[in-house]
């Protein structure tokens, strides 16, 4: 993945989800549709709380709206070995 950049499917998700960016800038309480397009562009990166905005709005995962971030994460050589938790274990512990 290149530096600076955020590979994402943002923009595809928006249309299948037939949306316009003015629509989820709206929605997103956004003054405008500058931020989304950096965002559709991999230029920037939305914040935790957007991207979870975004993910409920596309009725998608972050990870889907991210996928090669999420890949490259999933395959570095820190976290190869770890397991991973489950929900039960959070909560029932």
């Amino acid at each position: 993945m290149e530096f600076g950049r955020f590979p994402n499917r943002l923009k595809k998700y928006r249309r299948i989800a037939g949306y316009s960016q003015k629509k989820v800038a709206k929605l997103l309480g956004l003054s405008d549709t500058s931020m989304l397009s950096r965002w559709e562009h991999g230029c920037s990166a939305p914040k935790l709380e957007q991207l979870f905005k975004l993910s409920r709005l596309y009725d998608a995962f972050p990870q889907e709206l991210y996928c090669e971030l999420w890949n490259s994460i999933s395959e570095s050589p820190l976290l190869a070995h770890s397991e991973p938790v489950t929900t039960q274990e959070i909560f029932y512990q």
